[in-house]
């Protein structure tokens, strides 16, 4: 499993690397969408047509840049049903699913000022490689989709992104803490060990992740069991819609370190799950070399008992 990764990374950094120079004197492009973006506003462009807000007034959503070539994205209503996806009805879990998520790497074409966002997971099932046309002003970025006719009329979706400042830091932490943890980080295994030691491994046994903390207090994280379904939400079996997101972790925010404790606090902004949308999330870490390991609090189990869930992580170099 980890030779297949190592392999994949290998390939995918030489598709970052190449790309065409910028004129002399200018900042890479690459170099500039480095960082973390606050999503503003996704807008469909139809010919002849006012243009459409697709998720609303005033989503929630980030995309990060990382220097070391990665990239995720989150964009989401900010008003969906405060339901578990595993318990909502039908109807509600399909509006769920109204959360685009993704993670994997991105090259840059300096000549075309284009970014490719070459996707490792997805959680709604797609192509892997999708592309977007780079417009940079200042804090602004914009980022469009490749043009369609639909109808005879020409349509596209218009992104817009306003680069954040770094997070502030909550009562009682430090920002020089959030050093110790600070990087991106690939998943090795997730696994739970119930009360009656029986270990799950809720995304599968060869699950895979992206988990992104910036010295700047910014974080995302994004988990995915690779065999599931390929179907769209909106026209998925119920069945195969519980399955998506079964199958699926994401979430960002911004985070806090005590190193005394060995405890991260991740101040969640958005949740695949919206039960956990604003709540802060707990972390217990320790490491062995590259590795991280991260414990969230005993959870409750069966017949009283309590079950605890690991994940390994691994920097990424």
């Amino acid at each position: 499993m980890h030779t297949r990764r190592v392999t994949q990374w290998m390939v995918t950094a030489a598709l970052a690397v190449l790309v065409t120079a910028p004129p002399q004197g200018q900042e890479p492009l690459r170099s500039q969408l480095v960082g973390h973006w606050r999503l503003v506003a996704t807008e469909t462009i139809r010919e002849g047509e006012a243009p459409v807000a697709t998720l609303g007034p005033a989503p929630l959503g980030t995309i990060i840049y990382t220097a070391d070539g990665h990239v995720q994205a989150h964009l989401t209503p900010r008003e969906r049903p405060k339901a578990r996806p595993a318990d909502a009805p039908l109807a509600e879990a399909r509006a769920l699913a109204r959360y685009t998520a993704y993670f994997g790497r991105f090259a840059v074409d300096e000549a075309t000022r284009t970014v490719t966002h070459r996707r490792d997971g997805t959680f709604v099932p797609g192509g892997r490689d999708i592309v977007r046309t780079i417009d940079l002003d200042g804090s602004r970025l914009v980022l469009t989709t490749p043009a369609t006719s639909v109808n005879a009329r020409t349509q596209y979706t218009r992104i817009t992104w306003e680069r954040l400042p770094s997070a502030p830091v909550a009562a009682g932490f430090t920002a020089a803490a959030r050093r110790e943890v600070a990087g991106t980080w690939a998943l090795v295994d997730h696994r739970t060990t119930l009360a009656g030691g029986e270990v799950r491994q809720n995304f599968g046994p060869a699950p895979e992740g992206l988990f992104i903390f910036h010295p700047d207090g910014h974080t995302a994280v994004q988990i995915v069991n690779p065999h599931r379904p390929e179907v769209l939400p909106e026209s998925a079996a119920e069945a195969d819609l519980r399955a998506l997101h079964r199958t699926y972790l994401a979430y960002f925010g911004t985070y806090d370190v005590d190193p005394a404790t060995k405890r991260i606090v991740v101040h969640t902004t958005a949740d695949l799950n919206p039960m956990n949308t604003g709540v802060d999330q707990i972390r217990y870490y320790s490491f062995e070399g590259d590795l991280m390991y991260l414990q969230p609090p005993p959870a409750p189990g069966a017949a009283g008992g309590q079950q605890v869930s690991r994940i390994t992580w691994r920097r990424v170099r």
